[in-house]
């Protein structure tokens, strides 16, 4: 979430308001176009799938705007995490223009259409003793996400730090499993509360 981060600093700073009522006309006004052109970044990079709008990727390439690697765990592909930043950026925008508003319905479609259900995080220790993470089979479970969408595909992905990409999150080393979260329910509050109070607040049909 850097970029994000960066991002509603700059327009916090660049609208005067507080803390950053100190900042200057001047740097106000850089403050601001920096956010236009970052936004203007974050439409360019949403993937789109058989023209399709979808999610976006942790992280892409400075050149070709391009899904790409980032650590050898985070390989290119659509985030079910890092993309709820990204849409709740865009949805604290005045008066968002239709590429905007396409933007985030289409991130949302994507959101309900990867939802992964009948499964539960179990952090039960290992037979050793030791601190363990599984995913294992609960038809009561909440609904969860992954955190990497294997591109064209929407199949949840899972990456330890030998770059190999599987599709069982059982099979990364218990390193990882446990030190890094590839499942969680980021999007969960953004679709119940946030995406219906952005609709409202915008008199979208």
């Amino acid at each position: 979430n850097a970029m994000v981060n960066v991002l509603n600093l700059l327009r916090d700073a660049g609208a005067g308001r507080k803390p950053y009522t100190f900042v200057d006309e001047a740097r106000r006004k850089r403050a601001a176009n920096a956010v236009k052109r970052g936004t203007d970044c974050i439409l360019r990079t949403q993937v789109k799938e058989d023209g399709v709008l979808t999610a976006w990727c942790a992280q892409h390439d400075e050149n070709t705007l391009e899904p790409a690697w980032a650590r050898n765990f985070e390989p290119p592909s659509l985030s079910g995490g890092e993309s709820v930043g990204v849409v709740r950026f865009l949805m604290g925008i005045d008066h968002p223009g239709p590429e905007v508003i396409a933007a985030v319905e289409g991130a949302v479609k994507w959101f309900k259409a990867v939802e992964i259900h009948g499964l539960r995080v179990d952090n039960s220790p290992g037979k050793d003793g030791k601190r363990d993470r599984h995913t294992v089979a609960d038809p009561g479970a909440p609904v969860e996400w992954a955190r990497f969408y294997e591109l064209g595909t929407n199949r949840p992905i899972y990456v330890g730090r030998d770059r190999v990409i599987r599709y069982d999150f059982n099979e990364i080393e218990r390193e990882r499993r446990t030190g890094y979260n590839y499942v969680g329910d980021w999007p969960a509050k953004l679709l119940e509360k946030d995406y219906p109070r952005w609709r409202e607040r915008n008199a979208l049909p």
